[in-house]
């Protein structure tokens, strides 16, 4: 699993000539539609970056301009802004990453220069909008990141960085996911959180299985690994694999800080990607069409990376039964269609094992046989 990569969105708007349409970069855009009840919906909240204008048409009996505007969502930003000055201690991934927003997007009295006045800004501006950080991104982040998280991070003393690769290196080291929410803001979902989810279930009547496809490819599999940590590498290798598909080595590296943690990781690693994997990647989803029911339609709408998909009506070739995350999501709108299409990693790639968490907190052993059943029967 790969971090999300930021989010844009492509708008194109219809004027006239001697009717300019007021948009001006860095300002906030939503892009919404409407529920089966008619209620607005958000699904996604960014920044204006790009403004492209052409005149299509212009004559004596009217004219056609159109503007081409391109929005970035909040992760684009962490690419043009640095973090790291003042260094991280050794902590935990979700802490970690919270460290570095707070460094990027909460403008402190201190960022600012001791001669300026609000004067100097333009009227609309506010301390929530200053520095041009759309506020949906800061006004929950202490909600909307998981802390302290689960894995320990090493310290971290190599001065100024980019703050995605500082944040994305943390995230992955810790095996959760840092993503774009609907309405602008970012969400870290650390190693656990996923198998919170409650699962969406797709149907047939859904799914639109024309055009799913998958591949499986050899540069996928993975039957050496070597994750690095603090103090070098830990290493694992799946000899079965190595048999059937001979050597297919692979590297992971991290800002962890214990070695067990890195083993584990690479364990992992080896249990996830050994074996060619069968399922389609994408699932296209027309929200428009007749034969999708109202609770799931609205469902899909309210989905984010992390929503836990399952079905079991996938055509044969597919192997029938899909159980997954999404991790990314693509609109394509018109004024009369909603087509949703959804990346998807299947759940064994994020918990290749059984964890305790997995396991419902009333299960007891008395309802397994003695003697003959161990944990790895669960």
């Amino acid at each position: 699993m790969e971090q999300p990569q930021p989010g844009y969105a492509s708008i194109n708007l219809i004027t006239d000539a001697d009717t300019p349409l007021s948009v001006e970069l860095s300002q906030p855009v939503l892009v919404t539609i409407k529920d089966t009840n008619g209620v607005d919906q958000t699904i996604f909240g960014g920044t204006v970056s790009d403004i492209d204008i052409s005149l299509d048409q212009y004559g004596s009996i009217g004219s056609i301009a159109q503007y081409r505007i391109t929005a970035v969502g909040a992760l684009a930003q962490l690419n043009r802004r640095t973090a790291g000055g003042s260094n991280y201690a050794k902590e935990l991934d979700g802490t970690r990453i919270f460290n570095i927003l707070s460094e990027v997007f909460l403008t402190a009295w201190e960022d600012l220069a001791p001669t300026l006045t609000w004067a100097q800004l333009p009227a609309l501006a506010t301390w929530d909008s200053f520095d041009g950080v759309a506020e949906a991104v800061v006004a929950n982040l202490v909600t909307d990141i998981d802390q302290p998280g689960q894995f320990e991070l090493e310290l971290y003393n190599d001065g100024e960085a980019l703050a995605l690769g500082l944040v994305q290196i943390a995230a992955q080291s810790g095996r959760g996911v840092l993503y774009e929410g609907a309405t602008g803001e970012l969400f870290y979902d650390d190693y656990v959180s996923r198998s919170l989810e409650t699962a969406l279930t797709l149907t047939d009547a859904d799914i639109n299985s024309q055009g799913l496809r998958t591949a499986a490819q050899w540069s996928e599999i993975v039957n050496d690994a070597s994750v690095t940590y603090r103090a070098g590498t830990e290493t694992f290798s799946d000899g079965t694999s190595i048999f059937l598909y001979g050597q297919q080595s692979g590297t992971r590296d991290t800002v962890l800080h214990n070695a067990a943690d890195a083993l584990q990781q690479a364990e992992d690693f080896v249990a996830s990607r050994a074996y060619p994997r069968m399922y389609p990647e994408q699932i296209s989803l027309p929200l428009h069409s007749p034969t999708m029911g109202n609770a799931t339609r609205n469902a899909l709408i309210a989905a984010h990376v992390s929503t836990l998909i399952t079905t079991g009506d996938l055509p044969a070739v597919f192997g029938t039964t899909f159980q997954g995350y999404v991790e990314g999501i693509n609109w394509q709108l018109t004024r009369y269609t909603a087509d949703l299409t959804l990346t998807l990693s299947t759940q064994t790639e994020t918990y290749p094992n059984l964890n305790w968490f997995q396991v419902p907190v009333t299960t007891t052993w008395a309802s397994y046989t003695p003697i003959t059943d161990e944990w790895q029967d669960l």
